[in-house]
């Protein structure tokens, strides 16, 4: 009876490590992908989604310089995703969309998304607000459709805000190009200072529906 009960506890344990090592409860304290995620909204990460790097697998921690490990599938445009910026000091784990992925050349002109030098469809929903610092902030909520099809929401204060113009740039192999879903209120891969294209071993992995 022993000798059955030991390795079935082994495998079950097993089993338990791995489901916590590729599941992550996180929190974002900011309203850049507002209207997707609010201020404060807890969301779970699949950290299997593209494979395991060591930005996460929780044994090696974030704070090693990021190195493939196992790859998996890679991003597709679309997918929310939660990333280690190492252009910050110290550095912080963030969370932003996919809109454009290896290949793939990107800008933004006139406040509109372009990718492949196509203008990425939106279609106004509505006039909106929120409260951002104690204050009313006025807002266009737009459903913007990827190439692909993946269809989502977005905030937009007007086209003609400081991140609203571009030049295009290709997004190289291994590298992702991000944006925050509230386009004017995001420190996203337009940014100087932001955090750039992000290579896939910098991925913590995918923002679980």
């Amino acid at each position: 009876m022993l000798r059955w009960f030991l390795p079935f506890s082994f495998v079950v344990t097993i089993g338990l490590v791995g489901a916590l090592m590729s599941l992550s409860l996180f929190r974002t304290p900011s309203e850049s992908m507002m209207p997707t995620v609010q201020p404060g909204d807890r969301f779970v990460v699949n950290k299997w989604a593209y494979g395991y790097n060591s930005v996460s697998v929780p044994l090696f921690g974030p704070g090693l310089e990021p190195q493939s490990w196992l790859a998996g599938p890679p991003p597709q445009r679309g997918d929310v995703i939660v990333f280690l910026d190492t252009n910050q000091v110290p550095q912080r784990t963030l969370v932003a969309r996919v809109v454009a992925i290896g290949g793939d050349e990107v800008a933004y002109r006139g406040g509109r998304l372009i990718l492949n030098g196509e203008t990425v469809p939106r279609e106004l929903i509505a006039a909106d607000s929120y409260v951002s610092r104690g204050r009313s902030a006025g807002v266009n909520r737009y459903r913007e459709t990827l190439p692909g099809g993946h269809v989502h929401e977005i905030f937009e204060r007007s086209d003609e805000e400081f991140l609203d113009q571009t030049w295009p740039v290709t997004v190289p192999e291994g590298r992702v190009f991000l944006l925050g879903d509230n386009r004017d209120s995001s420190r996203d891969s337009r940014a100087q200072g932001g955090p750039g294209m992000v290579p896939l071993t910098r991925i913590l992995g995918r923002v679980s529906n």
